[in-house]
Parts: structure tokens; C-alpha cells; sequence
């Protein structure tokens, strides 16, 4: 539940191509075709790691026999409506898994990308710890920028999450707050940066938001009556489609 995209360096489209090679025949300068060409952007689209809660169901499974004859069904209901969570962190699994997704972007953005690089987040909780480790380390030195970090720019939407919302055995939960999300993103950053560098950029994770209620102190699915339904969910899926089409048609 992560987009991840950014300008290509010296890239162009098929129809830029064609235009190319027809503005060369006709014995145009390759000046006049650079004035008309755009980058084409690269889209990254990322699942989040594994969640608590698929920990909980594969030990639930496991300790009450799931798929044989000695299956425990009222031991195994106990335990996930014990221990499963609306907004779940991610794993032990999954802090290889997201660790394993920064070893691997932040090379390829380093190398290819034009700064900043635009990141969309859905504001669950697993989704922006997924994506913590790669921002971390575009953040903290080795990029591209004056100081030797890769700027981000990152936009949390609220339309952006996993069907069904936030709910725990069928109750809403509001979900986190912007002020909350700041904390995440902005604890992330100074743990792993120095002091000076910490101090002198507060808002090194500074993200918008979109689709968030007018009140910050109202967490993201604090609309919600419930689980979605399947048709609020394609409504909602419609209406992030949308926003995201405009948005790369402004970049």
C-alpha cells in the first residue's frame, strides 16, 4: 500500500522516440527536440510487509491444529479475537522483509531518480513501518542532494488502504491521527540520523495529507461505521485512482 515514483534521468517515451527520429529526418537539431521531450516517470507499486496479524492467525493455526481433525475452532476464535489488532505493526518477519525492500530501492533510486522522489502512503500503520527503512536511508547520507541526502516527498492519503478500513470484530477504530503519523515518521528519522543532523531538520519528515478530516486530531478511517462494504470499497478504490492520476499529471 505504498506508491513510490520519480522523473527517469534521460529517458523518453516511445511517441518521444518517434518524434525524434522524424524531427531528425527532417534535419532538426536535437536542441529543439530536448526543448519539447518530458521524462517519463517510473512507478513503484508496494505491498506492506507482513503484519502481527498474520503472525497471530499462523501461530493461531498451528497451536489449535488449524486443518485437521483436532481442530480447536472455539480456542482458535479466542485467541485472534484476543490478540488480533485493527491497525496491526508489522512483524519480526516483516522487519526483515522491509529491510530487505530499502536494500534494494534505495540503490535504485539513488542511481536513477531525480530528486525529490515522491512517495504516496496509505496511512496504516504496517504500511509506514514497511516503507521507514528505505526513507531512513535516502534520508541520512549517500544521495544525491548538496547535504549527501535524497529528498523525499511524501503524501499520505487517507483514501489508500486495504479494503474493509479499520475495525476490530466488526467496530470501527478511527485509526491514527496526523499528529500520530508525524511522530512515527519524525522518531523514525532522528533515531537513525545525528544529533546536528536531527536538530537542524525537524521536518525531514514532513508529509500532507489528503483525505483526512479538517481535524488532525481525528484519525484517518474516523468516518467509518464499520467494515466497508464491497461497494464502498470500489467507490473508494475509484475515487484513489482518480486522485492519482491527476497528481502524476501535475509532477
Amino acid at each position: 500500500n505504498c506508491t513510490c515514483y520519480h522523473h527517469n534521468r534521460c529517458k523518453f517515451t516511445v511517441e518521444e522516440m518517434q518524434k525524434k527520429e522524424k524531427m531528425s529526418n527532417d534535419k532538426k537539431s536535437d536542441a529543439d527536440f530536448e526543448a519539447h521531450a518530458r521524462p517519463s516517470i517510473k512507478l513503484y507499486m508496494i505491498r506492506h510487509a507482513e503484519s502481527k496479524n498474520n503472525e497471530v492467525y499462523r501461530d493461531a493455526r498451528h497451536t489449535f491444529k488449524g486443518g485437521t481433525s483436532n481442530f480447536d475452532r472455539q480456542g482458535w476464535i479466542d485467541y485472534i479475537n484476543t490478540k488480533r489488532s485493527a491497525d496491526p505493526a508489522i512483524s519480526s518477519t516483516g522487519v526483515k522483509q522491509a529491510d530487505a525492500l530499502a536494500e534494494y530501492m534505495i540503490e535504485h533510486l539513488r542511481n536513477q531518480a531525480s530528486c525529490p522522489v515522491r512517495f504516496v502512503v496509505s496511512p496504516m500503520r504496517r504500511t509506514i513501518e514497511t516503507i521507514l527503512p528505505t526513507l531512513r536511508g535516502l534520508t541520512v547520507g549517500g544521495g544525491n542532494g548538496d547535504d549527501g541526502r535524497t529528498d523525499v516527498d511524501i503524501t499520505m492519503n487517507a483514501l489508500y488502504f486495504e479494503s474493509e478500513g479499520c475495525h476490530l470484530r466488526g467496530k470501527k477504530q478511527p485509526g491514527m491521527n496526523q499528529f500520530e503519523i508525524r511522530d512515527i515518521l519524525s522518531s523514525a528519522a532522528e533515531a537513525e540520523a545525528s544529533t546536528e543532523i536531527a536538530s537542524s531538520n525537524s521536518g525531514l519528515f514532513n508529509p500532507s495529507f489528503v483525505g483526512f478530516d479538517e481535524d488532525p486530531n481525528l484519525g484517518w478511517y474516523n468516518y467509518g461505521v464499520g467494515p466497508e462494504h464491497r461497494y464502498q470499497s470500489e467507490e473508494r478504490a475509484s475515487a484513489f485512482y482518480t486522485w492519482l492520476c491527476e497528481y502524476l499529471d501535475e509532477q
